[in-house]
């Protein structure tokens, strides 16, 4: 029971940092400086571009990865989060911050359809984090990359992990030493499918 209540307090945590970036663009900019570098790798192991349709599953009240992962991309980005009031939030900052080409949405990852997605990428606080990918891998069309990141030991305990080990046999990235996130791994649907889960 002690993992379930972790991962709430890294939720909690996050979402109270979130609040103080949506309503400040100093701290926006300051707290965004924690994910530039690791969304700017993730970008390039996926090889994501402007003909992209990208899917983030958990964007939170201030979705970083969507807003970075666009602007450095020119990706169509399309955010779901299972959280009302994050998706209100977060709607109403990319709407201040005029990017039209993010959208947000109520939707949880376990059900959303993702046929017309040529990217998914799963946020680290998401849960369950292994039936979410069962569920995409099911779903999602051959081709389509999927994105997990994995994190470090020391605050493995924070996140929902999934019960083998991610990311073995597909390709991943390492970040840097002062992210929580250890590597971020992506599988290709109908290629490396198995990768995420062996």
């Amino acid at each position: 029971m002690r993992e379930g209540y972790d991962h709430l307090r890294i939720t909690r945590l996050t979402q109270q940092i979130e609040k103080l970036a949506v309503k400040s663009r100093l701290v926006y900019f300051l707290t965004s400086a924690y994910y530039r570098m690791l969304i700017r790798r993730e970008a390039n192991l996926a090889n994501i571009n402007e003909h992209d349709r990208v899917l983030c599953i958990g964007g939170g009240i201030c979705p970083y990865t969507a807003i970075l992962l666009h602007q450095y991309t020119k990706a169509h980005v399309t955010v779901i989060d299972n959280n009302r009031i994050c998706v209100d939030k977060a709607n109403g900052f990319v709407k201040k911050l005029g990017l039209d080409q993010i959208k947000i949405a109520l939707n949880d990852g376990q059900c959303v359809g993702c046929q017309e997605f040529t990217v998914i990428h799963l946020a680290m606080q998401i849960s369950p984090k292994e039936i979410v990918i069962n569920e995409i891998m099911k779903k999602a069309r051959e081709g389509t990359r999927i994105l997990v990141r994995k994190p470090k030991k020391g605050v493995q305990h924070l996140y929902c992990t999934l019960s083998q080990n991610e990311g073995d046999s597909s390709e991943c990235i390492r970040h840097g030493f002062l992210s929580n996130v250890d590597h971020t791994s992506v599988c290709v649907v109908g290629k490396r499918a198995a990768g995420i889960l062996t």
